[in-house]
């Protein structure tokens, strides 16, 4: 009896390695003569633009996808890439290609944002008219969202107990280990579709030598992190001028590397710093590989909240009251904060630093974002805006719940009367102005304090620096954003 022949989707899951969707496929071809795989991926630029994909982003996305096609092709499994016009085409575009190619099911690895989901419900529903099958995997995390919940049966809206539960749960299950790259497969004599180099209208001007696409770029870097940084991630990673973070993220956005990948990479690394370690290596031993696992599931934990409440995809507050709130709408100041010229130096550099890498360190992205919505009191959905369409890993689920989190309108959110001090959080994590002077190079001539806020200067040599003042008086600031929201109480 010939095995069926599937048929696989590739999406944000551009690896060979621990991919849940490509080993069943195999596994399901059963590697008998002419059965075989085919792999797809859709190139989607309306659905992306929609969704505020990056130009950087996209770049990696096709770097990413070459290299894909070639590993694959030394597996014997052909990559076909076609043009979605839009999402409501792609489960006709998808049959077609399934017909075209004698595939009678489909494979693909779950997305959970709300459109997504949604479009993959509709392909799920066209197969089955079609007389096809089509199986949707777990495998953008750990844990199936749903299946983690509180005594009480809800999803978790707070982080910590959250983390506890899936720490017991990966216990209880012994772990969910990475899953290994298929074998080669007969060929099947279907021709690989050539990657196109670049998309019209998603030029990127960062330098594609910041970020190495592919998966094994991927490793590299999580092997060069295991092995020399993360011992010292719960001392380094605040710091924005030192090299104290894994800068995974763009590969896990991308589907290079897997939670799971992260997760055992860390373990491995725990185990090795810390013989005979008896207990759990995700909680005990070395505080580094610890508290990187936590990050980690920080990006499991938004993804959960995405799925359990929906209206965080749809621009919507997760604590409903703050829907109320009546955020400033000062367009001079929102230029002003995207270009880097806010006159506070930490937030310009981090600014400045997404323009130029499409990316910024995570503690800045926390400063910017309070910055934006407490200091500015500006709408935190247009910020959150800004990032998709600049970051490299920008990710639904873990930029919106960042946002949410620094406006005090999410889970887990700060609460609303706990602001940064900017210039405080500068002085504590760029003490020497290391990182202002690398993105904002009119200060690098500033010695001592005054670089974290010079507006101390005198006057003279205030006014021969080409850098603006500050755009708004910080405790002034503060005090409006803590009124606005003690009228919600």
């Amino acid at each position: 009896m010939q095995s069926p022949r599937p048929l696989i989707w590739f999406r944000s899951d551009l690896r060979i390695r621990d991919n849940t969707a490509l080993f069943n496929a195999c596994r399901r071809a059963g590697g008998r003569a002419g059965a075989g795989v085919v792999g797809v991926f859709l190139l989607s630029p309306a659905e992306w633009q929609a969704h505020d994909y990056a130009p950087v982003r996209v770049d990696l996305i096709l770097r990413s996808l070459a290299e894909l096609s070639g590993k694959l092709a030394e597996l014997n499994i052909p990559l076909v890439i076609e043009t979605a016009p839009d999402a409501a085409r792609i489960p006709a575009l998808l049959i077609a290609l399934a017909k075209k190619h004698q595939c009678v099911e489909l494979h693909f690895n779950k997305e959970h944002e709300l459109n997504e989901a949604r479009r993959d419900e509709a392909v799920a529903a066209a197969f089955q008219r079609a007389g096809l099958q089509a199986f949707a995997h777990t495998d953008q995390v750990c844990f199936e969202p749903g299946t983690i919940r509180t005594g009480e049966g809800r999803f978790f809206t707070v982080y910590s107990p959250f983390k506890r539960a899936c720490f017991k749960q990966w216990e209880s299950v012994g772990g969910v280990p990475p899953l290994e790259a298929p074998s080669a497969q007969a060929a099947i004599g279907v021709a690989n579709s050539p990657v196109p180099q670049s998309l019209t209208g998603w030029k990127s001007s960062v330098p594609i030598e910041r970020w190495p696409a592919g998966e094994s770029a991927a490793h590299i870097r999580l092997k060069s992190f295991a092995a020399k940084s993360i011992i010292q991630y719960k001392d380094l990673r605040d710091f924005p001028a030192i090299d104290g973070t894994s800068q995974l993220s763009p590969y896990l956005t991308v589907g290079c590397l897997s939670h799971r990948q992260c997760i055992h990479a860390a373990i491995e690394a725990n185990r090795e710093a810390n013989p005979g370690l008896k207990g759990n290596p995700l909680e005990l031993g070395s505080p580094g590989p610890v508290h990187w696992v936590s990050e980690v599931l920080w990006r499991e934990f938004y993804i959960h909240v995405m799925v359990g409440f929906p209206r965080v995809c749809m621009h919507r507050a997760f604590q409903p009251a703050t829907e109320a709130i009546r955020w400033n709408d000062n367009p001079e100041h929102f230029e002003a904060w995207k270009a880097g010229r806010t006159g506070v130096p930490i937030v310009d550099a981090g600014m400045r630093q997404l323009l130029r890498d499409g990316w910024m360190h995570n503690r800045v992205r926390m400063i910017v974002a309070m910055y934006f919505t407490k200091d500015l009191f500006l709408d935190w959905r247009s910020g959150e805006k800004w990032f998709m369409q600049n970051l490299v890993d920008g990710f639904l689920a873990s930029n919106n719940g960042g946002w949410q989190w620094s406006a005090s309108t999410g889970t887990d959110a700060a609460p609303y009367f706990r602001i940064f001090n900017t210039y405080n959080q500068s002085e504590k994590f760029d003490q020497d102005g290391a990182y202002i002077r690398e993105f904002v190079p009119e200060l690098r001539d500033i010695e001592g304090p005054a670089i974290h806020d010079p507006s101390r200067l005198p006057g003279l040599l205030r006014t021969r620096l080409d850098y603006p003042d500050p755009l708004v008086d910080r405790v002034k600031a503060r005090t409006r954003a803590i009124e606005a929201f003690k009228q919600l109480r």
